[in-house]
């Protein structure tokens, strides 16, 4: 399995650039918080020291600023992401994603284009790093790295002592074992480390400075770096300014270079110093010139030679407001423009230091969260420093506990400013009263507020400047509106059903019921059945406890009573009157029905042919009162046809000279046919009445024998179809 390790380069590079004359280029230090006149591509890297740029532009992720205040901690190195120079921003280019692009590790750049000034010839630049590596397995043209390069545009080539190049070897100078070791892999670091790049006799031409980082070339380890270049563009040693109220120097050359050697302007054949640091004794006078020879550790950079001259600085204006107030439970601000806002422009232009009371560098001076004494520090452009205190006071802030007043019915209004609102409440010295929740419409009438809403109370501290704000509901409620309706009942009325109310608003179930107007005498017993006729009351109440009280009148009416005899059995067709089967009361209204519903009608009450149960609906005429009466009546079958006659003898004596067929009156002829053996029709008739006297149809008188007949008719008793076959002997 192939073991994944990584290289990882962390740079913050501070750049001196040595400008006697004329000003910083703009945003070279990223001072401006973003890539303002920084251009960003991305490519790359097949190994060889080739690097591909593919794309241009900058690269979210891939080109990154990141600022002071952010507190960051690289996450391998765990150290601080803020610049040694003090300034705001600092910038990452690229990542420890180990990306392939078109085949190969991912490479990243950033570049700057700039002018030297035409009349500055000894120009320089001196880095500051710190650099993270785990060594990966791979040969050397193949491992990650980090450059810096000075191009000259104007000549078209590289400067000839302006590039510097780390590739992941375990001889770089200077490194040593970290505590942390991801994956059992030994991770080394080595501490912030200067460069320097000699660009003398540059004057007038035009320079861009390149930054690139790499993955390996197989993309199995990565590199990033952390950038940042000094915007102050004065000579690269300081402590050269007689400063006011402090006439000891101390120049301090850059730190971190193998060798120093101080001369004096008038004397270069004497060294006078071999550390970073030179304090002249006694004190030299204004005009004193100074050199320093800085030789870089063997490969890291080139040796340079740097000058300063003792100056004596003017006395800037630097105003402080003196002390800050804030709320309790929010932030002090002591780097907002208004704290030194009567200050030189230039002495903010080259950026404050914030400092607390122990003289410890204050990351988030934007974000003070512990009162006490603070300081802020201005630089001159000589280099002097100045101090002065603010102190940062918290107060404490109003706590407004609201209670919500009790619900009210019109016309009573409600105050919110009676103390039981705000009881409990804490370093309240003034209240008052508003419609929004940001306090800017205020509310008029706060004593006598008439309208259900939410409204606002501030509440301010003695200082006026800490201030709560919260809500305080108010609720007014309209009073129920209550409609009642006359109610009619049989024997009993309900005063709970729908239709008593119906048209009412604004109340909750249930009501309330009483015999008297003034609400003193409930009623005892239950409202759904009650039995007196009279006036009764009904009270009505909302979510709120609004009542409303209103009379209904009750009118109960006894049920009909109906005395029913039935009518003695008939014999089909004659009819029953089922209309007199009862004594009739001139206080009622009958309806006749076939079923107990009273859905279908008798269609003729007065004249019922059919055997079964009726029904009688009686109402009464006032009241609606209503009940249904049974009524059995009784109709007898009438009897069959009679089919038992089979012969007859047509001879004229006058005895059974006819076959007739007998039906009961319930039953009716449709068609009556005779016919001979051979199926030949001899006699038809539809009259029951009619009989067959032995002829044929054509009149003809028709030998003894059997002869055949079929009736056809329909029985109105049983409401079926009556059909019928059968033989005849005639003889004579």
């Amino acid at each position: 399995m192939l073991k994944r390790t990584f290289y990882s380069f962390v740079l913050l590079l501070t750049v001196c650039l040595a400008q006697t004359f004329g000003q910083c280029p703009i945003n070279i230090g990223f001072d401006t918080g973003d890539f303002t006149n920084w251009e960003g591509s991305t490519g790359n890297y097949p190994g060889s020291d080739v690097v591909n740029i593919l794309s241009l532009g900058l690269v979210p992720g891939i080109h990154t600023i990141i600022s002071r205040a952010s507190k960051q901690v690289d996450p391998y190195g765990q150290f601080p992401l803020v610049s040694p120079n003090g300034s705001n921003y600092i910038v990452k280019l690229g990542d420890d994603a180990l990306t392939r692009v078109s085949g190969f590790g991912k490479a990243e750049r950033l570049t700057f284009t700039f002018k030297v000034p035409n009349n500055d010839n000894d120009f320089s630049l001196i880095y500051y790093y710190a650099v993270i590596i785990e060594y990966p397995g791979h040969p050397v043209y193949q491992k990650p790295r980090f450059s810096a390069a000075v191009f000259d545009v104007t000549a078209n080539k590289y400067a000839d002592c302006g590039n510097f190049d780390f590739v992941a070897i375990s001889t770089l100078p200077g490194f040593v074992k970290t505590p942390i070791q991801p994956k059992n892999n030994d991770v080394f670091f080595k501490n912030w480390s200067p460069v320097t790049i000699d660009l003398r006799g540059y004057a007038g031409k035009t320079l861009r400075l390149e930054f690139t980082t790499t993955n390996c070339a197989p993309s199995g380890h990565f590199s990033y770096a952390y950038i940042d270049l000094n915007q102050n563009c004065t000579s690269p040693v300081s402590g050269n300014m007689k400063c006011p109220n402090n006439d000891a120097i101390t120049l301090s050359a850059p730190a971190g270079f193998k060798e120093y050697y101080w001369y004096n302007e008038k004397d270069f054949s004497t060294v006078i110093g071999t550390s970073n640091t030179l304090t002249p004794s006694p004190t030299p006078p204004v005009g004193t010139g100074y050199s320093v020879r800085i030789v870089p550790y063997p490969g890291i950079g080139c040796p340079d030679t740097i000058y300063t001259t003792i100056l004596k600085t003017e006395n800037p204006s630097f105003v402080v407001t003196p002390q800050i107030k804030v709320c309790r439970g929010e932030t002090a601000n002591i780097a907002a423009a208004n704290i030194t806002e009567h200050t030189d422009a230039y002495l903010i232009n080259n950026g404050l230091v914030y400092y607390d009371a122990a003289m410890n560098i204050v990351p988030d001076p934007a974000n003070i969260t512990t009162p006490g004494r603070y300081y802020i520090q201005a630089t001159a452009n000589s280099g002097c420093t100045y101090i002065k205190p603010i102190d940062v006071t918290f107060l404490d802030s109003p706590v407004l506990t609201i209670h919500n007043p009790d619900p009210v019915c019109q016309p009573t209004t409600v105050d919110i400013t009676v103390a039981n609102i705000t009881r409990g409440s804490s370093f309240v010295n003034n209240l008052t009263y508003w419609i929004d929740a940001n306090a800017t419409m205020p509310l008029t009438y706060p004593k006598k507020i008439s309208v259900t809403n939410t409204y606002y109370i501030k509440a301010v501290n003695a200082t006026n400047l800490c201030y709560d704000i919260k809500p305080v509901t108010v609720l007014i409620d309209n009073q129920p509106v209550l409609v009642t309706h006359t109610v009619t009942g049989c024997n009993t009325a309900d005063l709970t059903a729908d239709a008593v109310t119906a048209g009412s608003t604004g109340f909750l179930p249930p009501f309330r019921y009483y015999l008297d107007p003034e609400a003193t005498q409930p009623l005892t017993t239950d409202p759904k059945a009650v039995t007196e006729t009279r006036k009764y009351y009904i009270q009505a109440f909302n979510k709120y406890s609004c009542s409303a009280i209103s009379a209904v009148q009750v009118n109960v009416s006894p049920i009909p009573q109906l005395s029913i005899t039935n009518p003695r059995p008939v014999i089909f067709p004659q009819p029953v009157d089922i209309t007199q089967t009862f004594p009739h009361d001139a206080n009622l209204i009958y309806s006749y029905f076939l079923d107990s519903l009273g859905i279908y009608r008798v269609k003729e009450p007065h004249a019922v042919q059919r055997d079964g149960v009726y029904y009688i609906k009686a109402v009464n005429a006032i009241t609606n009162c209503t009940k249904v009466f049974k009524v059995k009546i009784t109709v007898l079958d009438p009897g069959n046809v009679n089919f038992l006659v089979n012969t007859f003898t047509p001879n004229g004596d006058g005895n059974n000279d006819v076959f007739v067929i007998k039906t009961p009156s319930s039953v009716t002829v449709s068609h009556f046919s005779i016919y001979n053996l051979y199926g030949q029709l001899l006699f038809e008739t539809n009259q029951a009445n009619k009989g067959w006297d032995g002829s044929s149809s054509s009149g003809k008188r028709l030998p003894v024998g059997t002869y055949y007949w079929i009736f056809e008719g329909y029985d109105y008793y049983t409401n079926l179809p009556v059909k019928k076959a059968g033989s005849i002997a005639l003889i004579l």
